[in-house]
């Protein structure tokens, strides 16, 4: 328990509120690898404390960065809920319960991590590689007046990396990858450099003149963006405000058979595991489309009350302890069967390697348009420049029209919320050039 967070919910009590005190200390390190050498490193260290108050049927909240022991905090948050419409009852605090272990969280980058980015930052002849490495490190207190106050630490590795080719055109990729540690990072760079250094120079071709194909292959780093646009659907206070095309179908199709949507902050597989959410809530496994068939979703502590349901351990807070909203933790997307990422006999692949940007989407109706660019893949396993397509569809009908997977899973991240999908086999969507 920290003097603040005391000061603050005695403060509170002396003006006849309830309250609830979140502290958040985040160290963040990061370095930036380019042409064999450390381009430059750096170290910040952020804190904030929110504080939330109920007092006669109305709820009010404040933040300060950085966080410390002032009474105007108090004052503002009483303030700001006799402003607010409609009365709040201060919700029962979530029961502690044994901790589980954590994984220790990482704490920056050694000599020898930073050398290995800096030789890989290298690059081939006529390829210009940049690397840019975070790690993340962030302690957590959260205190409800009244019950026992909980920490935890957490933290996450991530690698960007951009690689440029020169040939008779200018081909580029990017992608991130996710970690627990640094050297599970480190150690995915190697792949990550010689993989994307090689749909590049495919790029800095010529394009074919012709792109006739049989199937197409979106790959995850594009269908994890594309997934990520309809991820609030699957979420309560979206069908509480009206804006999930999925409320009232719990139980029905909304999906393929053998598709499954998981919510898992406990996966050995998410790169940011924590054991409750930012309103205490204890994080656990949520099926939220199995075998095709819609069975939920996810809600925060004031969401899930509002419908009737428990929380689903979904509430997290803003990088400055914005007041929290619902949010996935680990939310994989598992589509039907593993066909690989290779051309079926007789059939040229289309493979869409990535997403240029939105020319339009709606997160609602599921509607996009993007900009992308594609390798077609012969019989022989040879990859040729297929040039900038346009890739058009409405992601909720494409999870009705995916054959399969190709088994490599991509990760985005927004904040402390992280979306996975494997690259999958469709026939969905409308392709132009």
């Amino acid at each position: 328990m920290s003097d603040v967070s005391v000061f603050l919910t005695e403060e509170a009590a002396r003006r006849g509120a309830d309250a609830e005190v979140w502290e958040s200390t985040q160290e963040i390190h990061e370095l930036v690898c380019r042409e064999g050498a450390v381009e430059r490193q750096s170290e910040v260290t952020a804190a904030a404390t929110a504080l939330t108050v109920w007092k006669d049927g109305t709820e009010g909240y404040a933040v300060r960065m950085p966080g410390r022991a002032d009474p105007a905090l108090v004052d503002t948050a009483l303030a700001v809920g006799r402003a607010l419409p409609g009365g709040q009852s201060p919700p029962a605090a979530a029961p502690a319960g044994p901790a589980p272990e954590e994984p220790p969280a990482p704490s920056g980058f050694s000599t020898s991590a930073a050398g290995r980015l800096s030789t890989l930052s290298a690059g081939a002849p006529g390829v210009d590689v940049e690397l840019r490495a975070r790690a993340d490190r962030t302690h957590v207190l959260l205190h409800r007046a009244g019950s026992t106050p909980r920490a935890r630490t957490t933290g996450t590795v991530q690698l960007q990396t951009r690689v440029t080719a020169k040939g008779e055109r200018v081909g580029f990729m990017a992608h991130q990858v996710f970690g627990r540690t640094v050297e599970s990072v480190v150690e995915a760079a190697d792949r990550e450099v010689a993989s994307l250094t090689g749909l590049a120079r495919i790029l800095a071709s010529e394009p074919v003149a012709d792109c006739s194909y049989a199937d197409v292959l979106v790959d995850g780093r594009v269908m994890v963006k594309l997934f990520a646009l309809v991820a609030p659907a699957f979420q309560w206070d979206s069908v509480l405000e009206g804006r999930s095309p999925l409320a009232d179908r719990v139980g029905e199709r909304v999906a393929v058979a053998g598709l499954e949507l998981v919510d898992d902050p406990s996966s050995p597989d998410c790169p940011g595991p924590a054991a409750w959410d930012d309103e205490g809530t204890p994080c656990r496994r949520t099926v939220l489309v199995e075998d095709g068939v819609l069975r939920g979703f996810l809600g925060s502590r004031r969401t899930a009350a509002a419908s009737g349901v428990p929380s689903t351990g979904s509430g997290r807070r803003g990088p400055s302890g914005e007041m929290a909203t619902v949010q996935p933790g680990f939310l994989a997307l598992r589509p039907g069967p593993l066909l690989g990422d290779g051309p079926r006999e007789g059939r040229p692949l289309l493979k869409v390697v990535q997403a240029n940007g939105a020319h339009t989407s709606n997160g609602i109706t599921g509607d996009f348009s993007i900009g992308a660019n594609a390798v077609l893949v012969g019989g022989d396993g040879t990859g040729r420049n297929a040039g900038n397509i346009t890739l058009a569809g409405n992601v909720f009908e494409l999870l009705h029209r995916i054959d399969g997977h190709d088994g490599h899973t991509r990760v985005n991240r927004g904040h402390h919320s992280f979306v996975a999908s494997p690259g999958v086999w469709t026939s969905g969507l409308t392709v132009g050039r």
